[in-house]
């Protein structure tokens, strides 16, 4: 199991929320992804039971982000004889609308018809076969709701299922009677060891508009442990496969399981019949899954939400042709050998990595661990060149592609995160000056008026408007900020004037200066120090009030007063 990388597994795998009741692979492959299992509404996937989403599904609002492994109607191909009813319509639409060629590849699965209500059909195709055949003709019954090999038996007499004639003809709608599937049995399958086989493949569905099919490179054959005998038609040992029913034979080997890997199976068939021959029918195995899908694809309810793990069932004739013989909605996860137990588990890792929980993928990607895409609206083909006509039964690189995979997701998350930071620095900057641009803006409106006020004309230049805002007249010279800068321009014009001159200069601007700057400094002086300050300032010996008057009225606060009566009598 790989995650995508170390980044996604500390951001992601422990917020991620799973909920299922099995306790198989299923969970194992959960927990190896580091998710949390849930027994609330809170979780992000949910490995479900068919029961459940017949009962619950439909009356459930699931989350934007919430997914979950069955579609709604996944029935009308899983159910054996909603699937065969969908197989006759679909290939009679297509002999309508003059699509001859495509029909005649609906030959995949064997003659069937459904009982009780085809009973009578069935007896006449019973009689003919019978007929024109020196030898009996068998065929197994199938219940349309069971698996596991449940209640499957194979016949060849008319009398040995003479039971559904009274149920058709007196009590069609009697719940007692159990609907079944009869179909013509296969009687020359391709033995290895002169054992029976079939093969069991994974396909994977992750919606139906448009149908998105991803088909994975290893699965296995099943074996039965008894040798195949035609005549034995009651020897369920001889010929089903199931692992349920031949773990309880005595010839039951343990170790291996009664299981050959799909590879290993390919590379025997094609040391026995070619390479050619063997990529040839394993190619008609991708394409019988194809069609199958294709048939239901107007039918099934599509929903962003579901996805759907199908499990084959195919067996190969003594020539090498395929037949299905049924799909499987909830294959089985439950391992027998520890080989078996490694694949289902990395099965289900690479169906999470599809699934992409986390967000990463880009959904252009051809290969997804151990799963190829084989359909993405028209199924996809390989190029001319290569030596590969599907890559079912190859060697299963998922390692080395999932290690490629996060390399790629690693640098391309490094560049988008880059080109975020790059873009938000670019944000900030135009926002910046965008800003100094619109303080410029209302700097210069607020000067408006105060030209208006000062005698402007609208429609002056700007330039004018400087020159005539730079035109004071002054009424007065008795102001801080020329006297100020007359007297520093004294001193720059006068340099040769004595040390003497320049000081008394230098200490009478700033006396003046002092007073306008610091109105309160005299305040806090007392009358003797102003007077001695006076005296200091007018070089005077001795004061004169009679010549000073006015001074000596400014220095004991009386200046103050003949000011304010002057002011009120004019």
């Amino acid at each position: 199991m790989l995650i995508i990388s170390i980044s996604l597994q500390q951001n992601y795998s422990s917020n991620l929320k799973f909920k299922t009741s099995f306790r198989n692979c299923i969970l194992e492959a959960f927990k190896r992804r580091l998710w949390k299992e849930t027994e609330g509404d809170d979780w992000d996937i949910m490995w479900a039971e068919k029961e459940w989403i017949h009962e619950v599904l439909d009356h459930t609002h699931l989350q934007s982000n919430q997914k979950i492994n069955h579609f709604r109607n996944h029935y009308e191909l899983t159910r054996k004889d909603l699937m065969i009813k969908n197989f006759k319509r679909y290939k009679k639409n297509l002999e309508r609308e003059g699509k001859q060629e495509e029909a005649n590849n609906y030959n995949f699965f064997p003659l069937t018809f459904h009982l009780p209500s085809e009973y009578p059909i069935f007896v006449e195709e019973f009689k003919r076969q019978s007929t024109n055949s020196d030898t009996k003709t068998a065929w197994i019954m199938k219940p349309i709701g069971k698996s596991q090999g449940k209640g499957i038996f194979i016949f060849n007499k008319i009398q040995q299922i003479s039971q559904w004639k009274n149920t058709l003809r007196y009590n069609q709608d009697n719940p007692q009677a159990e609907a079944y599937i009869v179909q013509k049995y296969i009687a020359d399958p391709l033995l290895i060891g002169g054992k029976k086989f079939d093969m069991r493949i994974y396909l994977l569905c992750t919606s139906y508009q448009p149908l998105t099919l991803y088909l994975y490179r290893t699965g296995f054959a099943r074996f039965t442990h008894h040798r195949y005998d035609s005549e034995d038609i009651s020897n369920t040992y001889v010929h089903l496969t199931n692992v349920a029913i031949q773990k309880t034979s005595d010839n039951y080997d343990e170790k291996l399981g009664g299981k050959w890997n799909l590879q290993t199976l390919k590379l025997y068939l094609m040391t026995k019949y070619g390479q050619e021959k063997v990529a040839e029918t394993f190619y008609n195995i991708q394409m019988l899954m194809i069609r199958s899908l294709q048939a239901v694809q107007k039918i099934i309810i599509n929903d962003k939400h579901c996805f759907e793990l199908y499990g084959f069932d195919i067996l190969l004739d003594a020539q090498l042709k395929p037949w299905l013989l049924e799909v499987n909605a909830s294959p089985s996860m439950t391992s027998n050998t520890p080989v078996d137990f490694e694949l289902k588990c990395g099965l289900l890792d690479d169906v999470f990595t599809i699934i992409d929980l986390e967000k990463v993928l880009t959904g252009n990607e051809e290969q997804i661990g151990g799963f190829d895409l084989i359909c993405k609206g028209n199924p996809i083909k390989l190029p001319i060149n290569s030596t590969f006509t599907t890559y079912l039964g190859a060697f299963n690189n998922r390692q080395q592609q999932l290690k490629k995979i996060a390399k790629s997701t690693a640098i391309r998350l490094a560049q988008t995160y880059q080109e975020s930071q790059t873009k938000a620095i670019e944000i900030g900057s135009k926002g910046q000056k965008e800003k100094e641009e619109k303080d410029k803006q209302m700097r210069s409106s607020s000067k408006g008026p105060q030209v208006m006020q000062n005698g402007g004309n609208g429609n002056n230049k700007p330039n004018n408007l400087t020159k005539q805002n730079t035109i004071i007249k002054r009424n007065t010279t008795n102001l801080p900020a020329l006297g100020t800068v007359q007297n520093k321009s004294n001193i720059k014009r006068q340099p040769l004037q004595n040390a003497g001159q320049q000081q008394q200069q230098n200490q009478q601007s700033q006396s003046n200066s002092s007073k306008k700057n610091n109105p309160n400094e005299d305040s806090m002086l007392s009358a003797n120090q102003k007077l001695q300050k006076l005296t200091q300032e007018s070089k005077i010996n001795q004061f004169q009030p009679y010549k000073q008057q006015s001074q000596y009225n400014e220095v004991m606060g009386m200046g103050v007063v003949s000011r304010n009566l002057q002011k009120n009598e004019e």
